[in-house]
């Protein structure tokens, strides 16, 4: 009964990603990301709830919804193996690939050498869906990327695929790394996550009110303000 209460007193849900148990939520991409949606939803005259699960069970959720339960998802990449899954509604931010490692000694640039390593990776992300197309050998795919990042700083691994540099400073001060620390090779393969929704659940008329209110955003400076302060 609760449940049906709350889910009566929005317009929408939002699942997004349940940040790791050490992790400090003012510091997580997960944070960043509810605050620009939840910004992006009030301009465009809607309310959301929003609900923390772990990821997979985020996508598959949403995933496999039908239109009455008006899931949303966010910041979800938007790749191939995704695109016929999900209604992708308003564009929220691009990165490219990055790998990453502690150890001044290692080579980000020599394909060879990287693919002499076991790599750490957020399981079922593009990161994973990269390794294995260009044939990497060792991955590690981890529910909790968070645990990549922990490993890191312990030294018991060496090398992690991330998704982008900012995101990669945040987990690892996350986990309390100092972010400084990190090193970084050339980023690579752009993508961009979005707010997505299951198929079918947002008309044409609220989906451009959307996007008016993220154009909004950006002109008037406030999409930058929220970035900053998770810098």
């Amino acid at each position: 009964m609760l449940f049906a209460s709350l889910s009566i007193a929005a317009d929408f849900t939002l699942l997004t990603s349940e940040p790791g148990r050490r992790a400090k939520a003012e510091l997580t991409a997960e944070a960043l990301f509810i605050e620009i949606v939840e910004e992006v939803v009030k301009r465009a005259d809607l309310t959301i709830r929003t609900k923390k699960v772990p990821w997979i069970k985020a996508q598959k959720t949403v995933k496999n919804a039908p239109p009455s339960e008006r899931l949303l998802i966010a910041p979800l990449t938007r790749t191939k193996e995704r695109e016929d899954d999900y209604d992708w509604i308003v564009p929220l931010a691009s990165y490219k690939l990055q790998f990453v490692t502690t150890d001044k000694n290692l080579d980000l640039s020599d394909m060879k050498t990287l693919k002499e390593q076991a790599i750490c990776v957020f399981r079922e992300s593009p990161a994973e869906y990269k390794l294995k197309e260009l044939g990497f050998p060792d991955i590690l795919s981890r529910v909790q990327v968070q645990k990549c990042f922990k490993d890191l700083s312990k030294g018991t691994q060496k090398v992690v695929l991330a998704h982008g540099e900012q995101v990669a400073k945040a987990r690892y001060k996350q986990i309390g790394g100092d972010p400084n620390a990190l090193i970084f090779g050339r980023p690579f393969t752009e993508y961009t996550v979005y707010l997505a929704s299951s198929k079918a659940v947002l008309s044409d008329s609220i989906q451009q009110a959307l996007h008016n209110a993220m154009d909004g955003m950006k002109i008037d400076s406030s999409y930058e303000k929220i970035f900053a302060k998770y810098r």
